[in-house]
C-alpha cells in the first residue's frame, strides 16, 4: 500500500505503471548485457567516480537546519558522473548529463523504503525540469519506446499536443566543454522537513575555462575530468528551493519549472572534489557495485511525487537484479 504525504496525490494506475515499467526495464537490461556484465538501465556509462567532502554552510538560515544540513559538518561523500542515455555511448553524443551524490555516515532515521542505512543520495541532472514529468508519460515513454517502438511513442506524444516536451528534452541535450562547469538540478521534489517541500540544485563556483578540446573524442568529458582533477579541486555549491508558491510549483509533475522569481535558491553546502586519480580498475568496479536511489534518503528527505514514488521501487528491483546477475555485491 503506497504511503502518502500530505503533499502528494495518488496518480491512477500508479502500481501498475511501476509493474510495467520495471518489466520492460527488467527484459531489456537481461536482453542487452550479458551476465557478469550487466549495466544499469539509465545513465550506464559513467565518466568518472570521484571521492568527494560535502560540507554544511555554518550560515543556513534556520528554516533549512533540518536532516543532514542541521549544524556544520563535513561528509565523506561519492559523486558519479554520467551520461544519461539508456544505451552506453560515447561523449561525443549530443547528451543530458547526470550527477549522483551519496554522503556517507549521515546517521539519522531513515525511511523504509530505503535499503541502505547510513547514506543520503541526491539525484540530479543537467536541465531543470523532466519533461516527461508524470508517471504516466514515463510509462508510455518506457513501454512504447522501449518495449515497441520509438516512432509510436513520439507519434502518441505529437497526436496528444504533446510534442513540445520532446522539443525541450532535445534542447537539454548537449555538448558541454566539461561536466565541472554544468548545473545540475534535482528536477523532482523531496521533503524537507516535515512542513516543507524542496527541490535541489548544485551550481558550479570553480573558475570556468570553456575551452574545449580542438578535436571532440569519444572520451574527451572524461579526459577533461583528468586533465582538471590531475592538480586542481572543483567545487560546487548545493542549494534548495523551498515550495513557496503550491499553485504554481506542483509536487505531482516534474515537468513544470519551479522558477526563481517564485523561490530563490538558498546555499546550504559546499561540494569539494579534491585533486585525484580515478581512471583505476578499482574505481570502475566500485562505480558499479555502488547504487545511487532518491529512496536512500533520511526522512526529513524522503522523495515525494508520483515520479519519485516509482523510482524508489523500480531502481531497487533493477539494481537488485542487476547485482544478482553479475554475484556482485553491494558495498556496505
Amino acid at each position: 500500500m503506497t504511503v502518502l504525504t500530505p503533499f502528494e496525490t495518488l496518480e491512477l494506475n500508479e502500481e501498475k505503471y511501476i509493474r510495467q515499467i520495471t518489466s520492460v526495464l527488467q527484459r531489456n537490461m537481461a536482453r542487452d548485457y550479458p551476465a557478469g556484465a550487466t549495466l544499469r538501465d539509465a545513465h550506464p556509462r559513467h565518466l568518472a567516480l570521484l571521492a568527494a567532502t560535502f560540507t554544511v554552510a555554518p550560515d543556513v538560515p534556520p528554516e533549512l537546519q533540518i536532516g543532514v544540513f542541521a549544524k556544520p559538518m563535513t561528509y565523506d561523500a561519492w559523486v558519479r558522473l554520467s551520461n544519461a542515455s539508456s544505451t552506453p555511448q560515447s561523449d561525443l553524443h549530443k547528451d543530458i548529463r547526470g550527477c549522483a551524490i551519496k554522503l556517507r555516515h549521515v546517521g539519522g532515521a531513515h525511511i523504509p523504503e530505503s535499503d541502505e542505512a547510513d547514506t543520503q543520495d541526491f539525484l540530479l541532472v543537467s536541465m531543470p525540469t523532466m519533461s516527461l514529468g508524470t508517471l504516466k508519460l514515463f510509462r508510455d515513454a518506457i513501454v512504447l519506446s522501449l518495449g515497441v517502438s520509438p516512432l509510436l511513442f513520439v507519434a502518441k506524444m505529437l497526436l496528444t499536443g504533446k510534442g513540445r516536451m520532446l522539443k525541450t528534452l532535445q534542447r537539454a541535450k548537449t555538448n558541454p566543454a566539461s561536466v565541472l562547469e554544468l548545473r545540475y538540478w534535482s528536477t523532482t521534489p523531496y521533503l524537507f522537513g516535515s512542513q516543507q517541500v524542496a527541490k535541489y540544485s548544485l551550481v558550479p563556483t570553480s573558475d570556468p575555462r570553456n575551452d574545449f578540446p580542438p578535436v571532440l573524442t569519444e572520451t574527451y568529458l572524461v579526459d577533461d575530468l583528468e586533465e582538471r582533477l590531475d592538480a586542481a579541486e572543483a567545487t560546487f555549491d548545493f542549494m534548495v528551493q523551498l515550495r513557496r508558491d503550491p499553485a504554481h510549483m506542483p509536487v505531482e509533475d516534474a515537468a513544470v519549472e519551479w522558477t526563481e522569481v517564485q523561490s530563490a535558491f538558498i546555499k546550504v553546502a559546499t561540494l569539494r572534489i579534491p585533486p585525484q586519480e580515478f581512471r583505476t580498475e578499482e574505481r570502475a568496479q566500485l562505480a558499479e557495485a555502488l547504487a545511487f536511489s532518491p529512496g536512500h534518503a533520511r526522512v526529513e528527505h524522503r522523495p515525494i511525487g508520483a515520479i519519485n514514488r516509482a523510482r524508489m521501487t523500480i531502481y531497487k528491483i533493477l539494481s537488485d537484479f542487476r547485482h544478482a546477475r553479475d554475484g556482485r555485491a553491494k558495498p556496505v
